[in-house]
């Protein structure tokens, strides 16, 4: 012992000395990320990851333009490593680092991963195959229903359901959104009598609270014959704009409009469509009119109150006044994509078409391996469009279908123009399902198991599908947000668990679905951000075209990978300019200079001061804000 002892304290004075050698405990790993062909080509800016089994430790760097990269200074361990590229097959592999350093390589083939389908949960006892509805609410659980007397609360988060008392009269076939109160508000339909008549058109509109929970009648829309299977497009102070339908007592289709005024909650008649017409697929653009596609393409002034023709679409033939065979999606540029074809007469042969706002015209995509019509579509966070199921009007083996019903789904990419193949739906559904974007990334979907009222209904499942980018690694997780609800124009602050370098913030509208059309806010928007640490920051558009008042799920991306969404409301600019939570002297000085020098846009700092919400910082907005000044006018 005593030996030992001694031996001891001369190893700690030679190593005070700096005259003995300790053993690293640390070590350096290299490596390089490539594609998978030959020859092998770098890919630059690859994302490596390096992480334990209990993220204690997690890190993560960028490949250089060679395609090489470096983690200094590695503590001793076990780790897992993984490399991503854009549309490229997510890698992952154990490492183990001692005293030496470490390479490991990686090579990255297309991506390949088709994503996964796992029921969640359940509607039963109700199975919903006909008027069916889906709503995401402000806590992320869907509102189901298809008649508003038999509603169902779906947690997908947990699986769990509860059954809400329903409303007082049945009404399905209805269209519906979310107001920005968190209210569902369901507009027309029919009642049950005779459904399959379609000749029982209602006026109605209702609205349910999910706190406290409760129905209440609002004031009836104005046209007398009411509607069934009318459209529906949010404009951009978050008032409706209803359209066509159905009507009692013959079921004829109309062609009038008219308009829900928040602030009063009525009814007013406004222009009306070039034809009659039912459930037309209808968004609002970013230059302001509202384009409805069925039929003919057409455009509206939320101004004048009037509708002009557009462009037609290149496949014009649809067989309309039958459903319309498509869907459509504002994509995150302003152009607007119309998904679903039917052959018609005239062949029709191409399952997508995407209009221009600009020039007002019509372009051909490219085609997925099955053309389909009536298919669910949902805008993923990546910017890819979700495109499942639907019906096939050529029927060839190996093609699974009922009645040509078919579980085939793609992942289109707008941005190249390209389709690529995905994991079939579990159920055969047609286009009474209804498919949602849920805060996890995940897509919800459920109903539609009765196919064409022949066959089923088979099934009550809600089954979700995980997009691919669910399979590449770490995502970044949002622990905390600036605030739920955001002000045009102002800035939103994220921060995250982890230190992963995010790309961008992205904002989705929530969704409100039923057969092809979406009452939601149809809307992908991406923001730049700036990062410090785990802080990310970014600033919303202040053009109220652009991002229309309602709510979103707000998506930390890294590069095509979304963290879990936080679901926000998007507000009025509250002229509230220095962010000290007053409206005061100092923020009428910001008013004063933007009233002065602004031009007909608001933009960057101003946005603040635009309260009413038109575009203008004006003698309107001096009203407002005189009116809501803390503190005495100079």
């Amino acid at each position: 012992m005593g030996r030992s002892g001694k031996a001891h304290r001369a190893a700690l004075a030679l190593l005070a000395l700096g005259w003995l050698a300790v053993p690293t405990l640390a070590a350096s790993i290299t490596g390089t990320v490539e594609t998978d062909g030959l020859p092998s080509t770098p890919l630059a800016n690859a994302r490596v990851t390096l992480f334990d089994g209990s993220m204690n430790f997690f890190r993560e760097v960028r490949a250089a333009a060679d395609g090489s990269f470096t983690f200094d200074s590695v503590p001793i361990g076990n780790y897992q490593i993984g490399a991503s590229a854009l549309r490229r097959e997510y890698a992952e592999d154990a490492v183990v680092v001692a005293t030496a350093d470490v390479t490991h390589s990686f090579q990255l083939g297309l991506e390949s991963n088709s994503g996964q389908w796992t029921v969640i949960g359940t509607t039963t006892p109700e199975f919903l195959d006909a008027t069916d509805i889906g709503i995401l609410l402000t806590d992320g659980r869907i509102f189901y229903c298809h008649d508003t007397t038999d509603p169902i609360l779906f947690d997908p988060a947990s699986g769990t359901r509860t059954f809400p008392s329903g409303s007082p009269t049945p009404q399905g076939c209805q269209n519906a959104s979310l107001l920005s109160d968190g209210k569902v508000i369901m507009m027309g339909g029919q009642t049950p009598a005779n459904p399959g008549s379609f000749t029982n058109a209602v006026r109605w509109v209702k609205t349910w609270a999910p706190t406290p929970q409760a129905w209440r009648l609002l004031a009836e829309m104005q046209h007398p014959t009411g509607r069934w299977y009318p459209g529906m497009a949010r404009l951009a102070d978050g008032s409706l704009l209803v359209m066509g339908g159905g009507q009692c007592c013959n079921a004829a289709r109309t062609n009038t409009c008219e308009r829900f005024d928040l602030a009063t909650q009525t009814w007013a008649y406004t222009g009306s469509m070039a034809s009659p017409t039912e459930f037309p697929p209808t968004a609002l653009l970013y230059t302001g009119e509202v384009l409805a596609t069925w039929w003919p393409p057409q455009l509206y002034n939320p101004t004048t109150g009037q509708w002009r023709l557009t462009g037609n679409f290149n496949q014009s033939n649809r067989l309309w006044p039958g459903h319309s065979d498509h869907s459509l999606v504002v994509l995150a540029d302003g152009r607007a994509l119309a998904v679903g074809v039917t052959r018609g007469p005239n062949n029709n042969n191409t399952m997508g078409e995407i209009f221009d706002p600009d020039t007002e015209t019509w372009t051909l995509t490219s085609n997925p391996g099955l053309i389909r019509l009536k298919t669910e579509v949902v805008q993923l966070p990546d910017g890819r469009i979700f495109v499942g199921g639907g019906e096939t009007e050529v029927v060839a083996p190996p093609v699974d279908d009922v009645l040509g019903i078919v579980r085939w789904c793609d992942l289109y990419d707008p941005e190249s123009d390209s389709w690529r193949r995905v994991a079939d739906m579990m159920w055969h559904r047609e286009y009474h399902g209804v498919s949602l974007l849920v805060p996890d990334g995940r897509v919800v979907m459920t109903g539609g198991t009765r196919i064409k009222f022949q066959v089923g209904p088979t099934s009550a499942d809600i089954e979700a599908f995980s997009p691919p980018y669910l399979f590449r690694g770490i995502r970044p997780e949002i622990v905390n947000i600036s605030s739920s609800e955001l002000p045009r124009g102002s800035q939103v602050r994220v921060e995250l668990t982890l230190e992963t370098e995010l790309t961008s913030l992205v904002l989705i509208g929530t969704q409100t679905t039923t057969h092809w059309v979406d009452g939601g806010v149809p809307r992908r928007l991406v923001l730049p951000v700036e990062q410090t640490g785990a802080m990310a920051t970014a600033v919303l558009p202040t053009n109220p075209n652009v991002v229309p008042l309602g709510h979103y799920m707000l998506f930390a991306m890294v590069d095509d990978i979304p963290s879990v969404a936080r679901i926000v409301k998007i507000v009025q600019s509250t002229g509230n300019c220095d962010g000290d939570g007053d409206q005061d002297l100092v923020d009428f000085a910001s008013f004063q200079r933007c009233f002065a020098g602004l031009g007909p846009s608001v933009a960057g700092a101003c946005a603040c001061a635009d309260l009413d919400g038109d575009g203008d910082v004006d003698l309107a907005d001096f009203t407002e804000f005189g009116a809501d000044l803390t503190g005495p006018l100079p």
